[in-house]
Order: structure tokens, then C-alpha cells, then sequence
């Protein structure tokens, strides 16, 4: 079968009411307050959200806020793609997805999660659902759905880096859509001596910084290049949310204008594990910074270490 194009079809996002300034978490992420200040004034974060109900809730409401607007949406959803990055998000013996299908009425769907890579697993899914896609009916869609939890200290916070909150996005992905927001590819690099994540040594850690903008920026430049464009001709990156820092060295590193780099987001959520690129599309599109034809990119890096650049048009 000759591969098609994919499109987003719909994103929602769900975003908690309620407010948690990062200064009330110190005690209890055990953080100094030199630590604090670092985190807002040199990292740009200043505030998460946190959802007072279940994971399934928070997974729940924005696939049902799309079938509000587009019911049909509800008997074409083919394959629900759940992207983690905390592997254990419920209790044993919890079926998600069958709360979800209950809660939402979507049967009849075959369902599963990806978190092998992390806050990456969202851009990684969308090579998953092209090949899906490819062996299904013109109009199946893959509904990829993203959100979590942080039930522990150890799982919001990564040192030095940044701090995590809570939301959700419910993607509609398709052969053929009206809204034209193309998928083009998504392009990775593994680091695979990183791969314990949060428990590699100091050392290691150290290693990793020095690594990581030479790594992500040589990744930017290998996706634009490989569809014979130049960087000059992309008009929005849609970051992961973990800092505004290292967007900045990134920015320098590229000479891409930091401009054009969507970082609102980061002190109003934080860093939403897999949310944060279709979070920052969402807001993106809302603020009319993309017009037809736009080239753009979404970047995510997970923890053990995938680098991940996916490559759209708009």
C-alpha cells in the first residue's frame, strides 16, 4: 500500500483550575531556596496546575469536549494511543481505557500505550499512527491522548531542570481532515548511555547537559534538511515546556530568533510530560502565529535520552 499523508484533525486541551505557585511545592520536593529562585528567574518557571480529580478524569474530559463539537469523531477513533512517561500512572487492577471508553462511549477501539521514550513518546506516537493509518479505512482516526498524574515528589521534579504539572491533550489524527495541519515526519536520536533517566550518576548528569544542545540542535537541522528546507524557512518551534533556559542556548546555537520559539506556556503550566508540544500548537493557532503554508516544528526530549523533532505544515 502507498503511503498517505496524516493530518490533526482536532486537539483539545484540558487544563486544571487549580493554581500551585512553585514556591508552595519547596517543602515538599525538599528544594532550597536558592533552588526556588533559580527555577523562576533563570528558568522561567513560576506556576503548575494540578487536577484535583482522578487520572482518568483528567484523560477523559478533553476527548469529551471534542465530541461535543464533532460527534461523528466518536464511531470513526480506530486505535486510542495513550502516551506516558511515568510507567506505572494507576493501581493494579485499574483498566483505564475500559473507564474511559465507558465514560466517554467509544467502543469497538483497539487500545494502547507507548512511554518507552518518555516525554518524547507524543512525537513518536505520531510514526506509529502514520503506519496505522496506512492499513485502515479512509476515515479511521487514531485518537492519541496524553496526561498524568504526579502523585510523588520523586516524579515532579527533575533537578536543576525543571518542575512538572498536570494536563491533558486529546489529538484526532486522519487521512484527510479540513484543517490541513500536516504531518510530515518525525525524526530521533537515542542516547542510550543516559538510559536510567533521573538515576544516572553526576557525573553522567553533567555529561548529558554538555551533551544536549549540540545533540537537539544537529537533530533540528537534520529534519529541516532532510525535506531540502532551510532553517530561515520554519516559522514556529512548539517546545517541550521543561525550562526557558535551555530554549535560549538552544536559540543561540541554531541562530533561530527565540521569537519564534513558543515559550508563554512554561510559566503559566510547567513541564506537562507529553502535552507540551500539541498544548503549545493548540495556544499557537489561537494566537495566530501560523498561517497556510507555515512549516513548524514540535520538539520533545525524554529522559534516557530520546531526542525527538517532528516536522508538520500548517
Amino acid at each position: 500500500m502507498t503511503n498517505t499523508l496524516i493530518y490533526i484533525d482536532y486537539i483539545e486541551n484540558y487544563i486544571p483550575e487549580k493554581v500551585i505557585d512553585i514556591s508552595e511545592l519547596q517543602d515538599y520536593l525538599n528544594l532550597k531556596n536558592y533552588q526556588i529562585k533559580v527555577f523562576k528567574k533563570i528558568h522561567g518557571l513560576k506556576e503548575i496546575r494540578k487536577e484535583e480529580g482522578s487520572l482518568t478524569k483528567l484523560l477523559s474530559t478533553p476527548i469529551l469536549n471534542i465530541f461535543e463539537r464533532n460527534s461523528s469523531f466518536r464511531q470513526e477513533i480506530k486505535y486510542i494511543i495513550y502516551c506516558h512517561t511515568i510507567q506505572n500512572v494507576h493501581p493494579f487492577p485499574l483498566d483505564m481505557f475500559k473507564e474511559i471508553s465507558e465514560i466517554c462511549n467509544i467502543h469497538n477501539t483497539i487500545n494502547f500505550s507507548i512511554n518507552q521514550q518518555n516525554c518524547a513518546s507524543s512525537l513518536v506516537a505520531l510514526e506509529i499512527a502514520d503506519s496505522l493509518l496506512n492499513s485502515t479505512e479512509k476515515n479511521d482516526k487514531v485518537l492519541l491522548l496524553m496526561g498524568e498524574k504526579v502523585f510523588n515528589p520523586i516524579m515532579q521534579l527533575i533537578n536543576n531542570t525543571t518542575i512538572l504539572g498536570e494536563a491533558s491533550t486529546a489529538v484526532i489524527l486522519s487521512r484527510n481532515s479540513n484543517k490541513n495541519i500536516k504531518f510530515i515526519k518525525t525524526k530521533t536520536k537515542i542516547l542510550g548511555k543516559y538510559a536510567e533517566g533521573i538515576g544516572i550518576s553526576q557525573e553522567e548528569q553533567k555529561q548529558f547537559e554538555k551533551n544536549y544542545v549540540p545533540t537537539l540542535s544537529a537533530l533540528i537541522i537534520e529534519t529541516v534538511n532532510d525535506l531540502d528546507l532551510e532553517l530561515s524557512k520554519i516559522s514556529l518551534i512548539l517546545p517541550h515546556n521543561v525550562n526557558v533556559s535551555s530554549w535560549k542556548q538552544i536559540s543561540k546555537s541554531l541562530e533561530f530568533p527565540i521569537q519564534k520559539i513558543y515559550l508563554k506556556n512554561v510559566e503559566k503550566y510547567g513541564h506537562c510530560f507529553c502535552s507540551d508540544p500539541f498544548l503549545n500548537l493548540d495556544c499557537a493557532i489561537s494566537d495566530g502565529l501560523l498561517k497556510k503554508g507555515d512549516y513548524f516544528l514540535m520538539v520533545s526530549v525524554g529522559l534516557g535520552a530520546t531526542f525527538a523533532v517532528s516536522l508538520f505544515q500548517f
